[in-house]
């Protein structure tokens, strides 16, 4: 099958198309899937680097590895004891931690319960950039933050591919959301219905209300007032999962870090949102599998609107 490889960690250099990988086969409890798209996160290229605590994990028995923790496409082939899922339906999802990934090719293998049913009438390309997002903000939304109607929520980062998750499922709760974001996002986080805050130009303390809640995918610079900027009670969700709790926790505040994990349920109720245009996901730009060098360098800006999706299309 056609996969993109690398070798070892380094730059986009290092990542190459092969056309004659070995095809894997679904074990008990996975699924053979034929992808039709798969989005590139942050993640990847701190995995291709050698950056992340994912990479730190792997040895020599990994490479060539296939990248990819997300994606969608259609069912090949099911493992023994599957029986919720049925060849030809159109699934999407994520590899959980722990899985070496593989959606950057033609066909990978997942557990089924990484794997929900894509609705009818939402494009592949927007489900193969919404799983890791979408989960992400749900488990800090919901699992972590417990958002609620009554609740004030300040967004840091709100202008990313998990805050403009983060936002729309609090302001979906009832919440009243400040979104704090660089110009370029205002816009859109005002469609949404947050109020938005220019941090390259505001003092997000003196320009929103003390939250009762504050999921903050930014971390540096944002932390220490942020916590003296919470409401008495309040509650902090950090995104990056190198945050140091104790300061937040020495000062009786509950703070807590999202630990990711796809799971059916999950994935169906963000699908069912995003079928009913309650969450939007905006996909900036689809890239050819062939151009995956282009791909992660555009993500590596971080400077993207939206989502970048690979097309795993063969002729791509």
């Amino acid at each position: 099958m056609r996969a993109v490889e690398i070798d070892r960690f380094g730059g986009v250099e290092e990542l190459h198309i092969v056309e004659d990988r070995q095809q894997p086969s679904p074990a008990e409890g996975e699924v053979l899937v034929e992808v039709t798209g798969a989005g590139v996160n942050p993640i990847d290229y701190k995995i291709r680097d050698g950056s992340s605590g994912v990479a730190q994990k792997l040895t020599e028995a990994d490479f060539p590895l296939v990248l990819g923790r997300e994606g969608a496409g259609v069912v090949a082939e099911l493992g023994p004891g599957v029986t919720d899922l049925e060849v030809g339906q159109r699934v999407f999802g994520m590899a959980p931690m722990g899985h070496p990934g593989g959606w950057y090719a033609q066909y990978v293998v997942q557990p089924a319960s990484a794997l929900a049913p894509s609705p009818e009438g939402v494009a592949d390309e927007i489900l193969a950039g919404s799983a890791l997002a979408g989960i992400t903000a749900w488990t800090a939304v919901h699992d972590l933050g417990q958002v609620r109607a009554d609740d004030i929520v300040l967004v840091h980062g709100a202008g990313g591919g998990v805050g403009q998750f983060v936002v729309q499922l609090c302001l979906a709760a009832g919440a009243g959301v400040y979104a704090v974001a660089s110009p370029r996002h205002r816009e859109r986080l005002e469609s949404y219905g947050a109020h938005y805050v220019d941090y390259t130009s505001e003092d997000f303390t003196q320009v929103t209300p003390s939250p009762t809640l504050i999921v903050d995918g930014v971390y540096f610079g944002t932390y220490e007032p942020s916590m003296d900027h919470l409401a008495p009670g309040g509650r902090i969700v950090m995104l990056p999962t190198l945050a140091d709790l104790t300061p937040a926790k020495e000062r009786g505040i509950e703070i807590s870090v999202p630990a990711i994990a796809p799971d059916r349920e999950r994935l169906c109720a963000l699908a069912q949102q995003i079928a009913d245009g309650a969450l939007h996901v905006l996909i900036s730009e689809v890239v050819p599998l062939a151009q995956v060098a282009r791909a992660h360098e555009i993500v590596e800006t971080g400077h993207t609107q939206g989502k970048v999706v690979l097309d795993v299309d063969l002729e791509s």
